[in-house]
């Protein structure tokens, strides 16, 4: 079922959107029923969490999709990176087809889908070290075989609570309400929020400020995606071109993300003409029929515009020159250097030694 499909029915659109909701109600009883019945494992004792030396910061969310968490890993361990402090990723890998655990750096050279295609991303595009596993603690067991790490940030981790963490930052986006899945976009109840320490508001900041002003007391900050570059790889290297080179081009628009409706609103907003939309699923693994099709939905257009974490798997497939350039966004906080020293403060009260 496609983003749009499931977005149909999570706000029952329609009448079928309707009866599909209806249909999907027994099983989010039983999903909500499961991660009660997890959450109170782990909170009473009776199931634990490994710990590592390390300082484990935690940058998760509370639904599917559409929060800005990559760009948002990415931000932390860049800026954790200008203070000195040695990182590196956990990630699980999610949709890849190896299961043992895999150190990816910025030189890797193997198949995208061997690691997952956002762990690829953030260590191709944006050089961070990246410990592919799940469970995640034999990622960070396998990071620190050679090299010396002084703090992992566990990519989507807010409900991998298999791994003990020091930091619990938890991105709140544009869905504020809802069911759990399927018949929802939320991966466990609101009320879950008391278990974080840092909350991140990167959407639909007037619907979370009730929720959020009832939840225990935490620190809360506002951020969200702004647009950077463009980004392409021509001669076996990876360039960037203004984003004004939008503007008055006719664009097929290629997506394979949870929620596409920022990434669209942005080529709006700077000008491009979106003449055709391809949507795939989320981590969709691209094949030679799509490449196809991209290309013929592409005859007449001026630009192919895909995410980051796309055109790692559509550039082994012969396109036009500089006409497959992916969106970069980065994510801005308000007070972003607030919200790092309250992570640096938690990294120093961390004892040394477990």
């Amino acid at each position: 079922m496609s983003g749009r499909w499931i977005r149909r029915v999570w706000e029952r659109r329609g009448v079928l959107g309707r009866l599909l909701w209806l249909s999907f109600l027994p099983l989010s009883c039983l999903y909500w029923l499961g991660v009660q019945t997890r959450n109170a494992l782990y909170s009473g004792g009776w199931k634990t969490s490994q710990t590592l030396n390390q300082c484990v910061v935690s940058i998760g969310n509370l639904t599917v999709g559409g929060t800005g968490k990559t760009p948002t890993v990415v931000w932390v361990a860049q800026e954790l990176q200008k203070l000195g402090f040695r990182i590196a990723v956990l990630s699980r890998g999610y949709h890849r087809k190896s299961n043992q655990p895999l150190l990816l750096t910025a030189n890797f050279s193997a198949n995208v889908d061997e690691f997952g295609d956002e762990p690829a991303m953030m260590a191709r595009l944006f050089g961070l070290t990246v410990a592919v596993s799940n469970p995640r603690y034999k990622g960070a067991l396998e990071a620190i075989k050679n090299n010396p790490v002084d703090v992992f940030i566990l990519d989507d981790g807010f409900q991998h609570r298999q791994l003990a963490r020091d930091v619990d930052i938890v991105l709140l986006g544009s869905d504020s309400t809802g069911w759990v899945l399927p018949s929802g976009p939320f991966r466990e109840p609101r009320r879950a929020i008391d278990r974080a320490d840092l909350l991140l508001i990167t959407g639909a900041k007037d619907k979370w400020g009730p929720v959020v002003s009832k939840a225990k007391q935490r620190i809360v900050f506002h951020g969200g995606l702004e647009p950077v570059a463009l980004v392409g790889f021509e001669s076996r290297r990876w360039k960037e071109y203004p984003l004004s080179l939008l503007a008055g081009r006719k664009i097929v628009a290629v997506t394979g993300i949870g929620n596409s409706e920022p990434f669209y609103r942005i080529i709006h907003d700077w000008e491009g003409e979106i003449v055709d939309v391809l949507e795939f699923a989320d981590h969709h693994r691209y094949s030679s029929q799509d490449w196809q099709q991209i290309n013929r939905a592409a005859r007449n257009a001026d630009l192919i515009i895909t995410t980051e974490k796309d055109i790692l798997k559509l550039i082994r497939f012969p396109f036009g020159r500089e006409k497959l350039l992916a969106l970069r966004v980065a994510m801005a906080v308000e007070n972003g250097d607030r919200l790092i020293q309250a992570i640096v403060d938690r990294i120093q009260r961390k004892p040394k030694d477990n």
